[in-house]
Parts: C-alpha cells; sequence; structure tokens
C-alpha cells in the first residue's frame, strides 16, 4: 500500500497500525494545498457477496454521517472524506499531531487524583457531546485518547461504531444479528462483550481507564468480588468522594452505573463544588506564640482585649467595614452576561474573576479582600449555569443534588434546607458544614431551573465568618437576574 495513491488524491506515506477491522495509513493529500497530511482508515468487508456489499454501503454511508456530525467537536479528529475503491470502504481523518496516554501514563505508573480527575473531566465532557449525537464510542481505553502536542488537549479517536461495517454476516434470512462484542477486554464491560453495549458500556471503560492511572494496574488484571465488582480501593490513594463517583462508573450490571455521560459530569461537578479549600495553613498553637511574645506583645493583647469591649460600635465603622470587604455592600457594581443570561449585582471592592470552564460550568467568581496578610481564606460567591438532562424538575434537581452533597463529601453535614426564590423562581437552599483537618467550612447552595438549565449560587466562608459576610451575600443572591437565552 506504500506509495499507492488512493481516489486519485491521498497519497499513502506509512502504515500506522491495524488489525481485523482494517488498516491505518499517514497519508498526503495532494489536492490541499501544501500537501494537507491526513490519517486514511481502510474498511475492509470479512464478505464480498452482493448481499453483504449492500449492507455494508448503507452501514458506512450511515456511519460516516454520524462521524461528520461527531467531527464538529474540537477534541474529535474531523472527518475530511470517505469513499468506497475495489470494494473496500476509506474514511480519511484529520491528523492530530501528539501521542496517545499509553505512551504517556505506562503501566505500573500512578497519577494522583488530582491528574486523573482533571483527565477524566475532560474525556467526559467529550463522551457528553458523543451521546447527545446517540452514538456509542464502544473502545475507549488509552491508546484511543491523544494529547495533542500544540496545546496539550485530549483527542477521543477510533469510534468503534464503524468497525461494524467489517464484521457484518448476514443470515439466510438477509437480517443483520446483534452487533459482536467489539472492544477491548478489561475496558468493556459483559453487556458490550455479549453485543449489546448501551451508553453506561462507554461510562465503565472511562471509569476503568481513570482506575488504571490511579492504581498503575491494567483492568484486567485486577481482582473481583463474588458480585463481579472490580477491586481496586485498596490500591490507590484516593478520596471518598471521588472513589464512590468511579465505583458507579464500573459496575458490574450496567442499571447500576449512571446511565449518561451527563450524569458523570454532574457528579464531578458536584465533586467539586463539595470539596473545602485544600490552601488551609494551620495556626501555631497560642500558648506557644505567648511564650515568645515581649512587652509589646502584651501590651498589644491588652489593647485588643479592650477594642473588643467596645466591638460592635467599631464593627460598623468605615474603616473596618472597607477592611472586612462590607463597604461593597453599599457600593454594588453590576456583571452582565449576555451569553449565559444571568445579570448580578456585587461589591465593587470583591474580585471578579469571570471562569470558561466547560466541565463545572461555573460563570463568574467573586472573591472577598483579604482581610490581612494572615487571612487563610478568602470568602467567596460563585455562579454556576450548568445544562440538565432528561427535562429534570426543581424537585428531581433537589433530590439528586442534596444526595450528591452528602455521598461525595463524607464530612458534609447538612444544617438546614428550605424552599427558596432565586431570581424570581422557585427555587431551594441548603447550608451545610464540611471540614478540612481541623478546620470547619459553611457552604450556602442556592439554584433555580429555567429553560432546562439548573442556575446555581454558592457561598463559600469559614465557619466562623459565615455569618459575617452573609449579609452582603444575601444582597448579592437576591440581585440575580435570568434572562432568556437562544
Amino acid at each position: 500500500m506504500q506509495g499507492s495513491i488512493l481516489a486519485g488524491r491521498y497519497h499513502i506515506i506509512k502504515h500506522l497500525g491495524g488489525g481485523g477491522f482494517g488498516q491505518t495509513y499517514l497519508a498526503e493529500d495532494k489536492r490541499r494545498s501544501g500537501n494537507l497530511r491526513c490519517v486514511v482508515k481502510q474498511l475492509k468487508p470479512q464478505f464480498t457477496d452482493p448481499q453483504t456489499l449492500s449492507i455494508a454501503r448503507r452501514l458506512f454511508k450511515t456511519e460516516t454521517e454520524s462521524l461528520h456530525q461527531l467531527g464538529t467537536h474540537s477534541q474529535i479528529p474531523e472527518l475530511l472524506d470517505h469513499f468506497e475503491e475495489n470494494q473496500e470502504f476509506y474514511l480519511v481523518q484529520e491528523l492530530i499531531d501528539g501521542r496517545d496516554l499509553s505512551k504517556e501514563i505506562i503501566p505500573g505508573q500512578r497519577l494522583s487524583e488530582s491528574e486523573v480527575m482533571a483527565i477524566l473531566h475532560e474525556i467526559i465532557e467529550i463522551l457528553v457531546f458523543v451521546q447527545q449525537h446517540k452514538v456509542i464510542h464502544r473502545d475507549i481505553k488509552p491508546t484511543n485518547l491523544m494529547r495533542r502536542n500544540s496545546d496539550r488537549k485530549i483527542f477521543l479517536i477510533d469510534f468503534g461504531a464503524v468497525k461494524q461495517i467489517t464484521t457484518q454476516i448476514v443470515n439466510t434470512t438477509g437480517q443483520i444479528p446483534p452487533t459482536i462484542g467489539i472492544g477491548t477486554g478489561g475496558y468493556m464491560p459483559a453487556e458490550q462483550n455479549n453485543g449489546h453495549p448501551n451508553f453506561s458500556s462507554d461510562i465503565y471503560a472511562v471509569g476503568m481507564t481513570g482506575i488504571e492511572w490511579l492504581t498503575g494496574i491494567l483492568p484486567h488484571e485486577l481482582p473481583k468480588d463474588a458480585n463481579g465488582e472490580i477491586v481496586w480501593r485498596d490500591r490507590a490513594r484516593v478520596s471518598d468522594g471521588f472513589a464512590n463517583i468511579l465505583n458507579k462508573m464500573v459496575r458490574y450490571h450496567f442499571r447500576d452505573r449512571y446511565q449518561s455521560a451527563a450524569e458523570v459530569l454532574q457528579a464531578l461537578n458536584n465533586l467539586r463544588r463539595v470539596r473545602p479549600p485544600t490552601t488551609v495553613i494551620s495556626s501555631p498553637n497560642l500558648l506557644t506564640l505567648m511564650s515568645n511574645w515581649t512587652r509589646e506583645h502584651i501590651i498589644g493583647l491588652l489593647g485588643v482585649s479592650l477594642a473588643a469591649i467596645f466591638g460592635v460600635a467599631a464593627f460598623f465603622t468605615p474603616e473596618i467595614r472597607k477592611m472586612l470587604g462590607l463597604e461593597g455592600a453599599d457600593n454594588l457594581a453590576s456583571y452582565d452576561n449576555t451569553a449565559k443570561g444571568i445579570k448580578i449585582k456585587y461589591p465593587d471592592n470583591w474580585t471578579k474573576q469571570e471562569e470558561s470552564n466547560a466541565i463545572t460550568q461555573e460563570v463568574v467568581q467573586f472573591i472577598s479582600p483579604k482581610e490581612s496578610e494572615g487571612d487563610k481564606f478568602q470568602e467567596r460567591l460563585i455562579v454556576t449555569v450548568e445544562p440538565t438532562t432528561n427535562n429534570k424538575t426543581l424537585d428531581e434537581y433537589t433530590k439528586l443534588s442534596k444526595q450528591e452533597i452528602l455521598n461525595l463529601d463524607k464530612n458534609a453535614k447538612i444544617d438546614k434546607e428550605e424552599e427558596s426564590t432565586l431570581a424570581g423562581k422557585n427555587g431551594y437552599r441548603v447550608v451545610y458544614t464540611t471540614k478540612e483537618g481541623n478546620e470547619e467550612f459553611k457552604k450556602l447552595n442556592v439554584w433555580t431551573m429555567k429553560n432546562d438549565k439548573a442556575y446555581l449560587i454558592t457561598y463559600e466562608a469559614e465557619a466562623g465568618k459565615y455569618e459575617q459576610f452573609l449579609p452582603v451575600v444575601e444582597k448579592m443572591i437576591k440581585s440575580l437576574e435570568v434572562q432568556d437565552t437562544k
């Protein structure tokens, strides 16, 4: 094949690999400026009788239409061309200059939880798009995940759906039997091995890939319990929240797994929201500090004590209010995001950080000023806009969100919950506490739904300062406006 020209334009440079389903080649397109390099996949039907070829042509047309739609995603190779030549079928796809993750993350190497979570976030976001187009990949594994050199983005390649073209066997009635078990052992769940894949089959494969990176053990080498469930938790350093998500992704029976990538994404987003800050600095013991104090320190302490006596009056002076970020409650700036259809007011002395994260769906954060150089955690308010699935009602979204808070953070304790309003619509409010080491944090989540989207405001503070900033936060929450988006 090397050196040959296909369809009068694709010059085959070298063989890249292949197997029973076909061969893959690096080629140059002689009709494109600069002889654009591309990937040519050759698909050979097992049988070439007229009836089988007719079915193969129909499947090829259907699957290439699907691949063309998928290729509109920025992290799926674009389908450039497809054709039939000498009773063989060819796909021409965008060449991704990079290397697959099996070469980047070698067996035996363990990645940290944060590294694995970041990669899985990226994969799941792509898979949400794939499932929106009613496609099952069937063969997600490290070798089918490419990291592009130019920007380090991960690409999902080699969709197994087109492999059906090369494996169809027509029975005596001219009908096509159920799909054979296309996939790779260890990453492929039981129902897919039996020829009945569904959306959760791809979720299983992603979960097993994540477990492989956390444990450094190939999936087929991990033991299973009497119920067929993967035993891996004792072989990795991972939080309960993330482990619970992975366990649900790889449950033996598909009905026990997440039923869509969108559900996995929501669980990961919720884990991101409930996870307490990791930048807390432990405070020195007070007696240790006092042993090193000078006369000036002691006098200063007396001054602080006297100030505490008159603290109520001092607290409301303009200087103190400004230092604590409360003065901004009287001086509100306006944030307007027309793309997301939201408006909200915030204290003009708080820092605004716009987000552009397709994974967490966060839109913007507002962060309080530092009270002093020793301020360990700056209180913040986060606005999130995320699409919902299956036309969820407010009650359904509320139930799921409350479950995720408790399931993903073993330290979470709901202190108060009640019906509420947000942006003039019915909503729900949950206040809960959580811990990071010896530090306690308090969070407020308020959400509502409109136009198949959930609008969520999250307020995060150290437990001891939660009430201090609550008046400002309540003004911000009350100011939120949600508009119709295209």
